[in-house]
């Protein structure tokens, strides 16, 4: 990615204090190390490496902080969402008001995450750091439209293609994608939750080759993932519970539309 490079024009104004630049924080440390000042010293040389990266690109500093942000805030509700969902369940009015705050957050999410994709491409960790980057494919998969998901499917498999992003990311996007559309999942990574509170494996394409196919992406056996969950999987208690499940999933997908 080619280097930006902003030129600031900085304002001293009455009764702020100024932040330090990358030099004078420098000076900063000497000066404690030579008067023997450890808590001062240890206080200011943490803040280098942050300066530093300010000064270098400010406008990739910024745009890091401001996905970091926004995985934060994307991750940090639906924390939140769950716990709701377990101690007072789905119609509780709280559960409800999370929801609603959840979506307002996803929707201003990814109207600041496609403008970012359509300016800079899909940037890897090298580029903005592992949390920033992860970011991006969190505002995108949880998005509630579909079009924008549809739209930079393309753009992540590129990307992955160039082994400048995780594949397991293409993976559960492919997916998302899929069953927006009614259709089976591919790699095994969307679940659906019934009235009853048991969890669904969202019906496979292919059920015989889904390890081989998630191993080739960069993701654990299917088994190992729905343990997470605290589901008991296997091909033969999936075979079986194949009809509920796909009565449950037609059924969300027809109140979805």
């Amino acid at each position: 990615m080619k280097k930006i490079f902003i030129l600031f024009l900085f304002v001293q104004i009455p009764f702020l204090v100024k932040a330090q630049t990358l030099s004078e924080l420098q000076d900063s440390c000497y000066y404690y190390i030579e008067h023997n000042d450890t808590l001062s010293f240890n206080n200011a040389y943490v803040k280098i490496f942050n300066i530093f990266e300010q000064e270098m690109n400010p406008e990739i500093y910024s745009l890091k902080n401001e996905l970091r942000k926004m995985g934060n805030n994307d991750q940090s509700i639906r924390i939140l969402l769950m716990d709701s969902q377990k101690k007072y369940g789905e119609t509780d009015l709280r559960t409800k008001n999370i929801r609603r705050i959840m979506n307002g957050i996803d929707s201003l999410n990814a109207g600041k995450v496609t403008q970012i994709i359509d300016k800079y491409g899909w940037l890897s960790s090298d580029d903005i750091g592992e949390e920033a980057s992860d970011a991006i494919f969190l505002c995108i998969q949880h998005c509630s439209d579909a079009t924008i998901q549809n739209k930079y499917l393309p753009v992540l498999e590129d990307a992955v293609k160039k082994g400048t992003v995780k594949g397991w990311q293409y993976a559960f996007l492919t997916d998302r994608c899929l069953m927006n559309q009614g259709k089976t999942q591919i790699y095994g990574t969307q679940t659906i939750l019934s009235k009853d509170k048991k969890t669904y494996l969202v019906p496979l394409q292919d059920i015989e080759n889904v390890n081989k196919l998630r191993k080739e992406i960069g993701l654990e056996p299917l088994e190992e993932y729905l343990r997470s969950f605290g589901e008991d999987w296997s091909k033969e208690k999936y075979m079986e519970e194949l009809p509920r499940c796909k009565e449950i999933y037609d059924n969300w997908y027809k109140n979805k539309k």
